[in-house]
């Protein structure tokens, strides 16, 4: 395989026309009734702007700020009243009066979701800081609360909402839709911002794209980034499938057009062999730090080996292949999860699949059209075994669609995403996707005060910022972002509000993609989104983009 052909000029993919028609997708608008997020009837404006032929961009304004949310302090959150009693009773003792509010969100099986033990009610966020401090230094420091502003929550509210829209028209369209690598094949660095990245390829418009890995145990300025969840760009595998997640693939049909759809329950099985047909499955490919699996999932050994949204597993017997997407090539992965005692080993393998090269320390640069095999426990035992010069090695990438092979060819691109926001049992589905209360994971959102042990109230329930892909039943191709965790500008949706804003727009699939911070757009240079970091824009893994043919 030529991985130079993997740079971003051949990640370019031209959409078709729709397999329902050209009549048909060319009667897609905008609508003109109200969108489902706040109280019907309050103020909405739509301003738009045709990029090119066959792309259009939609800003939606919609609602106001409400008078009746705040700013609060949150002391915890709680599964049921009486816990939250309980821990409300201690906090008397400090002279602290706090109140307890349910949550929005249900259980799987219809009951209240949980209980919030808040503290105060304030205008401002420095307000409710200051009173969380209190809250602190009377305690001793037995508590630390955060703050959040009860607008995020997830209850009825006024607003305000900001919603970018591209709509594609495939069969009007010369522009070509792109799945870019960050940083120009530098997988494994510090992500790339979709402004630079949209500004370094001349983008008529770009989106972040799927999920990636964003953990730092080593403390370094950045953490390494790399996409999550099958990933494929020309044909070739990049990334393995967390396991019964879905995706978006859009291929070239015969007449040098594209179609896209939403694929479901993918999943990935990638093994490496010698001529004696003695085997390996590689759990993964070009992921930051062996033996950690953000996202858990099949490439986990434990502790869970389903889905599990923003949590982190490990595997003491990963193996894991490198190649020239990661780094440019530069140098393979040199760090190994902090937790893991045992032993590691790696193996260099050349263009035409022979070892050249096999050691027991980790970061080698992968020869030139080549890759390197880095493994734990048992898997350094098989690299070890098949370290000799010239041994003879073959990779063999496969994918599956609900169990159905999805033959890789030139001229394809998928990204994993989720949850399926299409799916009638959104609820259930996204819980077996890894995206259900039963995630014990962490999303840290500045103004959502998500907080341990409050994973799926935080990450589904509440209002963050969104990014996500729809098809119209006519073949429009829809990628929306809401800007969100910003009270004063947009709170953003959750994930059922994600969903019927695709409804609303008349996606009959839809796909929900990386979002948070992480969420923004760029349209003609200028980024129409506002990231949520308090920090700034973040830098993303892998990135959607619409380029001028």
């Amino acid at each position: 395989m030529n991985y130079r052909s993997l740079q971003y000029g051949a990640l370019i993919f031209l959409f078709s026309m729709s397999t329902h028609g050209e009549s048909s997708d060319r009667e897609w608008r905008i609508p003109s009734t109200d969108a489902p997020l706040g109280i019907a009837g309050t103020r909405q404006t739509v301003t738009s702007k045709q990029l090119t032929t066959g792309v259009s961009y939609y800003q939606i304004k919609r609602g106001e700020i409400d008078p009746s949310a705040f700013w609060t302090v949150n002391m915890g959150f709680f599964p049921t009243y009486a816990a939250a009693k309980l821990e409300s009773d201690n906090l008397l003792r400090f002279a602290v009066a706090p109140r307890i509010d349910p949550s929005a969100g249900k259980k799987l099986g219809g009951s209240v979701l949980g209980y919030w033990l808040s503290v105060g009610k304030y205008i401002s966020r420095v307000d409710a800081s200051d009173a969380a401090a209190h809250v602190a230094a009377v305690s001793g420091g037995m508590y630390k609360p955060i703050v959040r502003n009860t607008a995020l929550g997830g209850y009825p509210t006024r607003g305000p909402w900001v919603i970018n829209v591209l709509a594609i028209r495939p069969s009007e369209t010369t522009s070509e839709l792109a799945i870019v690598p960050a940083g120009q094949d530098n997988l494994g660095a510090d992500g790339e911002t979709v402004s630079v990245a949209a500004a370094r390829l001349g983008a008529l418009a770009a989106t972040n794209g799927s999920f990636f890995s964003n953990i730092n145990p080593f403390h370094a300025p950045l953490p390494p980034r790399s996409p999550l969840g099958a990933t494929v760009i020309n044909g070739n595998l990049i990334a393995t499938a967390a396991g019964g997640r879905p995706g978006v693939i859009i291929e070239k049909t015969n007449n040098g057009h594209q179609t896209v759809r939403i694929l479901r329950k993918l999943t990935t099985y990638v093994t490496v062999s010698d001529q004696n047909n003695d085997g390996a499955e590689i759990e993964a490919i070009d992921r930051p730090i062996l033996g950690t699996v953000v996202n858990c999932g099949v490439p986990a050994g434990s502790p869970d080996i389903r889905p599990e949204h923003d949590s982190v597993c490990k595997n003491d017997n990963d193996l894991v292949m490198y190649d020239g997407l990661y780094h440019r090539g530069a140098s393979s992965n040199a760090q190994v999860d902090p937790h893991y005692r045992g032993s590691s080993y790696e193996l260099l393998v050349d263009r035409s699949g022979t070892v050249t090269k096999g050691q027991d320390s980790l970061g080698l640069a992968p020869p030139p059209g080549g890759y390197v095999l880095q493994g734990l426990g048992k898997s350094a035992v098989w690299l070890r075994a098949h370290s000799a010069q010239g041994t003879k090695l073959r990779v063999a990438r496969r994918l599956f669609a609900d169990g159905v092979e999805v033959g890789l060819h030139s001229g394809m691109s998928v990204l994993e995403g989720g949850p399926l926001l299409s799916d009638s049992n959104l609820t259930g589905a996204a819980d077996q996707e890894g995206f259900g209360p039963r995630s014990n994971g962490f999303d840290g959102g500045d103004a959502n005060g998500s907080v341990p042990n409050n994973w799926y109230n935080g990450w589904f329930v509440s209002r963050n910022a969104r990014t996500a892909l729809g098809i119209t039943e006519g073949g429009t191709v829809l990628i929306v972002e809401i800007d969100g965790r910003q009270p004063t500008l947009s709170l953003g949706a959750s994930i059922p509000e994600t969903a019927a804003v695709m409804r609303w727009l008349g996606a009959t699939s839809a796909i929900n993609l990386d979002g948070g911070g992480s969420s923004n757009m760029v349209v003609n240079g200028i980024s129409v989104g506002h990231p949520s970091d308090v920090q700034g824009e973040r830098g993303v893994g892998d990135l959607l983009m619409i380029l001028p043919k």
